[in-house]
């Protein structure tokens, strides 16, 4: 597993919990969260090729 995949996994698994989760500024959090992961992967990813 690469670094960007690590960081790509991190970022389902916020938005999964976004979802579980009932506490609204609590997902709202962990959907920011799940975001800046997607984007450091991608990053990561970048910086390879």
């Amino acid at each position: 597993m690469t670094e960007a995949d690590h960081y790509r996994d991190q970022s389902v698994r916020a938005r999964r919990l976004a979802r579980a989760v009932r506490d609204p500024e609590a997902a709202k959090k962990l959907i920011e969260m799940a975001e800046e992961f997607r984007l450091y992967a991608e990053r990561l990813e970048q910086t390879i090729l």
